[in-house]
């Protein structure tokens, strides 16, 4: 598996976390799911710009249809690899589990558009019923299709890290893949996580359950916290590690040695 790794030293230790993994599984299931295309969105010839409108305008329409719960819709709006991953009732899930403490968006206050070398992020800065604000960040490939929603975190880091972990173990790498920083989010689609995780469980055995998870908060000059989970597999104790922003968001993890 080729892979592209970023070094990161924190307190004298020496981290190697995976961003960027490539190989797709001969093992994913290749369902047949007709999609319909989602609206264009303009792409102009300098390298230097975007159409930010037109992407503002498909943020604001997949948070219209989430508040609208109507999944399937949502769904054809996605990059096609990611839709087939990611199923209606699994969006339902995840959105229900927000509105479930904030209530529905009440309101939409503003946009932000961020230009990347790999990616364009919209932040959509909204509202919700329960007078709180918060932000989704709306993740386009540069072919303008949307390869990931982010949606405003309620959980602990602690929690975040207990939830990729098991989601992946039981084969929701589409969940799993969600609590990623949308940079990310371009290039690690669910088959690149799950070819990870197999050749994780090859190597030792099939997993069991956590032992210990323990968060090792950030200073005060890297501003990033660290997440240690201990999980038990067949073959042993194996060591995941998990870096966090500001926002709660996964920087990096080391899938693979």
């Amino acid at each position: 598996m080729n892979g592209s790794l970023i070094s990161l030293k924190q307190k004298g230790l020496s981290l190697l976390f995976l961003t960027l993994m490539t190989g797709v599984s001969p093992s994913v299931v290749k369902a047949q799911v007709k999609l319909s295309p989602p609206p264009p969105v303009k792409l102009v010839q300098s390298a230097d710009q975007v159409d930010e409108e037109g992407l503002k305008k498909k943020a604001e329409q997949v948070i219209q249809l989430l508040n609208e719960e109507d999944y399937g819709k949502v769904r054809t709006l996605l990059n096609r690899e990611l839709a087939i991953q990611l199923t209606a009732d699994q969006i339902g899930e995840i959105w229900n589990n927000l509105i479930e403490l904030t209530g529905p968006v009440k309101n939409i206050v503003g946009y932000k558009v961020i230009p990347t070398i790999n990616a364009d992020l919209v932040v959509v800065e909204t509202e919700f019923d329960d007078e709180t604000t918060d932000q989704f960040v709306v993740t386009f490939n540069k072919e303008g299709e949307i390869v990931g929603i982010d949606f405003p975190n309620v959980a602990s880091i602690e929690e975040i890290a207990e939830i990729v972990l098991n989601s992946v173990s039981v084969n929701d790498f589409s969940r799993a893949r969600g609590y990623l920083h949308p940079s990310l989010k371009t290039e690690i689609l669910p088959t690149r996580l799950q070819t990870a995780w197999e050749s994780i469980q090859r190597e030792n055995g099939l997993y069991e359950r956590i032992e210990e998870i323990t968060v090792r908060p950030g200073s005060g000059v890297d501003a990033v916290d660290l997440v240690v989970v201990e999980a038990k597999f067949q073959k042993g104790i194996r060591q995941f590690l998990f870096i966090f922003d500001d926002n709660r968001r996964i920087v990096g993890i080391n899938l693979a040695e």
